[in-house]
């Protein structure tokens, strides 16, 4: 279940990140590759563009090392403060924790971020978009049907990964099952109702009991008919597969300068493989956790066969460079070592074998 509110620790965080950055010569923004955390660290980058200050934004799989992951860019300032998101550095100046504090400190510098990619990098990252970006988010409003981002239903449905059905992943599949429902060229309430049902029928039709709080998540989705995307969960769908496979995207979107031919033709790539590999997953049960072996994890794969083939609360997906874990309750990013994330779902890379295995035993003794 989504959380909402912003704590005062929160607003501490706020505070210690506009102080590093009014008073830096350069700010370097590391981010987890999450929905939320790609675009918290977009709307950082518009701060310091706001106030004057250069930055330079990486989204990374592992923590950076406490000298900060040099590069060229580093090495020519080494009077760079350095800020994080969704994940930890010895060496950081501050740090934070999600997208509704950057969107706070957006607006307390004078910039005016987007509320609705803001609400839907925190849907993308599990958290209900706290009061004050539901409130600048006037335009959306609950409508009937499935959370995609495009008009084009065969290719929403096809390349959402926020339900996995018989369609997933093949367009021309997709294209079969709405064939089937017969639904109008500009479907009415009724009709995407009756497309919401079929969606849930079929991604749950062999899938354990947690499918149906998954799927619900996708349904009755809130239109955003003037924004970048045709939904808010369409757009927190975009979000999270872009901040795997494009990152630079995500951070475009927070930044309000993306290029949405791009973006969705990088939602589209990344969605066809996550379901193949959800469908190819060798699985292995233990208590609290379930352990499946894919050819690449992603925070994407772990989500989707945590929600869709999991019978326990968690899913660790073991592929051969990284390591993704997704759960229900408990604090992933905490659990899963050497990693970045957010409390439902964190990814870490591995070196050999002998990773692996200390990686699902670290996580088997956590969870």
């Amino acid at each position: 279940m989504a959380t909402t509110g912003r704590s005062s620790n929160d607003s501490d965080g706020v505070r210690d990140v506009a102080g590093v950055v009014s008073g830096a010569e350069f700010v370097r923004v590391t981010a987890a590759p999450t929905g939320g955390c790609v675009v918290a660290a977009g709307l950082l980058a518009g701060v310091c563009d706001e106030v004057g200050v250069p930055s330079q934004v990486r989204v990374v799989s592992e923590p950076p090392s406490h000298s900060g992951a040099a590069d060229g860019a580093q090495a020519a300032t080494p009077t760079a403060s350095h800020v994080t998101v969704g994940c930890e550095a010895v060496a950081a100046d501050a740090s934070v924790t999600g997208v509704a504090d950057a969107f706070a400190l957006a607006r307390e510098v004078g910039t005016h971020p987007d509320p609705v990619v803001t609400a839907a990098g925190a849907v993308a990252d599990g958290v209900e978009p706290p009061a004050d970006v539901r409130a600048a988010a006037e335009a959306w409003t609950r409508r009937p049907g499935v959370g995609v981002p495009t008009a084009d239903l065969a290719a929403g449905l096809a390349h959402s990964t926020l339900v996995h059905a018989s369609f997933s992943g093949d367009e021309q599949a997709a294209g079969a099952f709405l064939a089937e429902l017969g639904l109008p060229p500009e479907p009415d309430a009724a009709a995407r109702r009756r497309l919401a049902s079929a969606v849930a029928l079929d991604a749950t039709a062999d899938a354990p009991p947690c499918a149906a709080d998954a799927v619900h998540d996708a349904l009755r989705p809130r239109a955003t008919p003037d924004g970048m995307m045709a939904t808010v969960e369409g757009y927190a769908d975009v979000l999270n597969a872009v901040a795997w496979a494009a990152p630079g995207h995500g951070v475009a979107l927070g930044l309000g300068v993306a290029d949405r031919t791009a973006v969705l033709a990088a939602w589209q790539a990344h969605a066809a493989p996550s379901h193949a590999a959800v469908r190819a997953a060798s699985l292995a049960r233990h208590r609290g956790v379930v352990v499946a072996d894919v050819p690449t994890a992603s925070p994407t794969v772990a989500r989707l066969l945590r929600d869709y083939r999991a019978t326990e609360p968690a899913v660790l997906a073991v592929g051969t460079e990284t390591a993704a874990l997704a759960t229900t309750d408990a604090d992933a990013h905490a659990v899963l070592p050497g990693s970045v994330g957010t409390r439902r779902r964190a990814v870490t890379t591995l070196g050999d074998s002998s990773d692996a295995d200390a990686v699902i035993e670290t996580v088997r003794g956590g969870l």
